[in-house]
């Protein structure tokens, strides 16, 4: 996990992608790894992905303010 928040944080998003990817297939409901790889998606505009990730990631968090808003905002701009 943190090797994909060092990739995201120097900005190499593909990697950051790939390592969380890899992460979720053997934890489907890890809500650091979808935070960071819906922020990836939408940095790399990639917005049906983002919405996706935040969207299980709501599933998740139901009552976090943050997924909440970052969702409203990805499905605006879908």
């Amino acid at each position: 996990m943190s090797r994909g928040k060092a990739y995201l944080i120097t900005g190499k998003y593909e990697e950051a992608y790939a390592v969380l990817t890899r992460l979720l297939e053997i934890e489907s409901e890890n809500i650091i790894a979808l935070k960071y790889r819906g922020e990836i998606n939408y940095i790399m505009e990639r917005y049906e992905e983002s919405f996706s990730d935040l969207k299980n990631l709501l599933k998740i968090k139901p009552d976090d303010v943050w997924v909440e808003e970052a969702y409203e905002f990805v499905d605006g701009i879908r």
